[in-house]
């Protein structure tokens, strides 16, 4: 699932290769090549690669550095084929290796890909390793899934890891980059020339008049050829990153404060919880505290927490002045309040996690809670290509590992809301 049109460039290719001089991160550079003793590039898809460090594979296979290629998914037989004339091309010796995950579904095989990729990338395994993978600021669910866990496994393996834009070429502007995180390699006229032979081979995906369902235009494969390619250094923590770039662009990015739909919605929640009044609230996943402001009339003590900076500015100065309302930025469930609260409320935020992170989350939540505590769980029934489960997985998930007893139950085509105790 995309949600921008493939065949169609936000951003001219001569104003992004203006704009690469902004790039104030390390670059990659063939003496950096030299340096390791092998390359690993995941693709969530066959092409992907070479679209986005094509040149890059080519000089690492040159220099004599052993390079392999980890395919997540792929659900036409055709395109392996185009993906070993692909390799062949840029020189790499090694068989490609097919994880064969469900096209478009990575997010809902988490545990499978990260069991594979960690058998790729053993941790204390002799010599450097440099770890190629999408970034998972892309608009395509295969590529964020894939990015954050191959990013993960190959820090905690004691890789380098760089992470390369695919479709960025066609829906972003300069803006959407982290400038300070991204580092170019500019291919030689050889490198430029090989690549250009590897994206040749995937007849299938280019789009002309004999293959017209193809999304490879000649506009993203000329600049794929001709623009350097961009590589992005990894953040600790990119969902995290994701929503404070969204809450320092706008104070308000869901509408959460003009929209009848999240207006209604809150009401909603703060009727369904059973008791008039709580001692203790504990509200994860503030975002700019619209929320938080209608859950302290109801708690003598409020805790409001988001993992982005910019998110708890904004809910700090829209509760200023309530009393008994404390906002503090912690990312869960790795960080966690001590205590226990009489209510907790997860709103708009399970479905960002992964199945891994929001099982201990879901732990964490029923050992925090206070007896004859209550548990409020409200979220969109719709998909979005940053999110790591539905709703209503999320939901069904915490009602099978927290073992409390659902209490309200509220469902409309747009939401879900839940009250267990």
């Amino acid at each position: 699932m995309v949600t921008f049109d493939p065949l169609l460039a936000l951003t001219p290719a001569a104003v992004w290769q203006d704009a690469s001089r902004r790039a104030s991160g390390e670059p990659l550079t063939r003496a950096d090549l030299a340096g390791f003793d092998s390359v690993v590039v995941f693709s969530a898809h066959p092409d992907d690669e070479t679209l986005g460090a094509g040149a890059t594979i080519a000089a690492a296979a040159a220099l004599g550095r052993h390079v392999s290629v980890v395919v997540a998914t792929c659900s036409e037989p055709g395109r392996r084929a185009e993906l070993d004339a692909a390799v062949a091309a840029l020189g790499v010796r090694a068989g490609t290796t097919w994880l064969d995950l469900p096209d478009g579904g990575l997010k809902h095989h988490q545990d499978e890909l990260e069991a594979a990729v960690a058998h790729v990338l053993p941790t204390g395994g002799a010599g450097t390793r440099l770890v190629l993978a999408p970034w998972p600021g892309d608009r395509h669910g295969d590529h964020r899934t894939l990015g954050r866990v191959v990013a993960r496994a190959a820090r905690e393996a004691g890789d380098r890891v760089l992470l390369y834009p695919i479709w960025l070429w066609q829906w972003g502007t300069p803006e959407d980059v982290p400038w300070e995180r991204a580092g170019g390699y500019r291919p030689t006229d050889d490198e430029r020339d090989r690549k250009r032979a590897a994206l040749d081979a995937f007849v299938s995906q280019r789009h002309t008049p004999e293959t017209p369902d193809g999304v490879l235009s000649p506009e993203l494969l000329a600049r794929a050829v001709d623009g350097d390619e961009l590589f992005i250094a990894p953040v600790a923590d990119p969902l995290a990153a994701h929503f404070e770039r969204l809450h320092r662009e706008a104070d308000d990015p869901w509408g959460a404060r003009t929209r009848w739909y999240e207006r209604r919605k809150r009401r909603l929640l703060t009727a369904s919880l059973p008791r008039e009044r709580y001692g203790s609230g504990f509200e994860i996943g503030c975002s700019n505290g619209e929320t938080s402001a209608a859950l302290a009339e109801r708690c003598g003590r409020l805790l409001s927490v988001d993992a982005a900076a910019s998110a708890v500015a904004l809910a700090r100065e829209r509760t200023a002045g309530l009393p008994g309302v404390a906002v503090e930025r912690m990312r869960v469930p790795e960080q966690w309040p001590s205590g226990r609260f009489d209510l907790i409320v997860v709103s708009e935020v399970a479905y960002y996690l992964a199945a891994d992170q929001w099982a201990a989350c879901s732990e964490r939540i029923a050992a925090s809670l206070a007896p004859g505590g209550h548990v409020a769980l409200c979220h969109w029934t719709g998909t979005a290509d940053d999110f790591a489960q539905s709703g209503a997985q999320a939901h069904a998930a915490f009602a099978a590992r927290s073992g409390l007893r659902r209490m309200v139950g509220h469902t409309e085509d747009e939401f879900l809301l839940e009250v267990f105790g």
